[in-house]
């Protein structure tokens, strides 16, 4: 083999094995970058998840609290309707007594 040839294959492997490492580097920058996206979209899925779930968990609050203010409104309004109710059946009794009272003592009286 001549010299020439000699040079030219050493050179065409010098140049394979540049290659080969600049592949590899480029492969390891590439995975690097990837990862780090990788880790970027995932912290900002876990602030959007996060913040859905504050924003669930304030709606429910929001709901739970209009249901108990529901029920407390319903409760005093069955509260006032029943001692209302109470209230005229003790004026009736009240009445009443009062007018046996009278009566009786109108009949000692005669």
């Amino acid at each position: 083999m001549s010299e020439a040839k000699l040079n030219i294959l050493t050179k065409a492997i010098v140049e394979f094995e540049e290659e080969v490492k600049k592949a590899k580097h480029d492969t390891s920058d590439n995975a690097k970058a990837l990862i780090l996206k990788a880790q970027s979209l995932s912290s900002e899925l876990e602030k959007v998840a996060e913040a859905t779930l504050d924003e669930a968990e304030k709606s429910i609050e929001g709901e739970k609290q209009a249901t108990i203010d529901a029920l407390r409104k319903k409760f005093n309004e069955e509260k006032e309707s029943l001692l209302a109710q109470i209230r005229q059946r003790a004026e009736k009794n009240l009445e009443q007594a009062i007018e046996e009272t009278i009566k009786a003592l109108e009949g000692a009286y005669k």
